[in-house]
């Protein structure tokens, strides 16, 4: 593994044709480059610690993320106060962490479930 660059420096990424359209995407939604990379490593990363803290996958290996869940859009507020007044189901949460317990959806096709003790 290596370490990402120091905090205050400048991170290179080579921009393919599939993280341009990904850009696309988010800046349209009036994000600039930096703040789109930004906001997607901020999501995935926060999934990837909770899924490890929670202890369904053991720590580095990658989780394959599959579902996501939405705040809903009141077209009153700003992105802003939305976030803040969020309280998103995390369906990869500890169990002291207080929220709605996500309901169960059923195997997703071509994924063995992992079996936990109960």
């Amino acid at each position: 593994m290596s370490t990402p660059p120091p905090v205050g420096k400048t991170l290179s990424v080579k921009v393919d044709a599939q993280l341009y359209d990904d850009l696309v995407t988010l800046m349209s939604a009036g994000m600039n480059a930096s703040a789109a990379v930004r906001t997607a490593l901020r999501i995935v990363a926060g999934v990837y610690r909770a899924v490890w803290t929670a202890g369904h996958i053991p720590r580095a290996i990658q989780p394959i993320i599959t579902r996501f869940f939405i705040a809903p859009y009141d077209a009153g507020q700003s992105t802003e106060e939305r976030a803040r007044q969020q309280d998103v189901p995390r369906p990869y949460r500890d169990r002291t962490t207080p929220g709605p317990t996500p309901r169960p959806t059923g195997p997703t096709p071509g994924h063995t479930p992992v079996r936990q003790a109960v």
